[in-house]
């Protein structure tokens, strides 16, 4: 399958997370969890807004006020044993809570597809670009000469242990300077002032891939996958 079909990949995550995804499709996918960083970055997705926030919103109780009310209201008290220790009441309420739960988170996370940046006030200022032609990254810099936005033509996104590391290469040499840690090459940030006198035209921007946090020594460590001239 193509993993930048996210509606696709978002519907498998969903199957995998309620176990109804099984037999060889449930092991060709936990085998894409270890290959595709994208695989693995959408499931994290979806535990993260599904796990924590469905379980501790389900088991929220109402007020002692909010049960006299309704006992008042409904005329409730004249049931043999109090309304709220039933367990048909509880079981129907819980059933009708996580049919509302589900269906309002679903629509307040439902996958949108990548937006491209907005480059309206911003000038491309170079091309990055590897072994893999189709897979190249445009880099647009702001007015202010801070603000760097990075587009990939398609989605380049880094797996649990690595990280994308942004280098510039000064026009008169030297080392290599850090930019930024990043998780995708499809995003905005500031960058520090002490490096924006950095992206002139003559340097060169290059991306290696390092491990988690960046790298350890404060140079490339991993293979650079992109690398482009600043031309203007």
């Amino acid at each position: 399958m193509r993993f930048d079909r996210l509606p696709l990949l978002d519907a498998l995550c969903g199957e995998y997370l309620l176990g109804t995804l099984r037999g060889g499709a449930r092991r060709r996918f936990e085998r894409a969890l270890r290959d595709e960083p994208l695989a693995a970055l959408r499931l994290r997705h979806w535990q993260a807004i599904f796990t924590p926030r469905y379980a501790t919103m389900i088991e929220s109780k109402p007020s002692p006020r909010v049960w006299r009310t309704l006992e008042r209201e409904l005329g409730l008290a004249s049931y043999r044993s109090p309304w709220h220790q039933r367990a048909g009441f509880w079981r129907g309420w819980a059933v009708a809570a996580t049919a509302a739960l589900v269906l309002a988170l679903g629509l307040q996370f439902s996958p949108q597809q990548p937006k491209a940046p907005q480059v309206a006030q911003v000038v491309q200022i170079a091309l990055l670009s590897g072994k893999d032609p189709a897979a190249s990254v445009s880099a647009h810099l702001a007015r202010d000469g801070r603000t760097l936005v990075l587009h990939a033509t398609r989605p380049v996104v880094a797996g649990p242990s690595q990280s994308y590391e942004l280098w510039v290469i000064p026009a008169a040499g030297g080392d290599p300077v850090s930019v930024a840690v990043l998780g995708s090459l499809d995003i905005q940030f500031t960058v520090a002032s002490a490096h924006s006198d950095l992206l002139r035209p003559g340097a060169t921007l290059a991306v290696s891939t390092e491990p988690a946090g960046g790298s350890p020594t404060g140079k490339p460590t991993g293979p650079v996958i992109l690398a482009g001239k600043i031309s203007s």
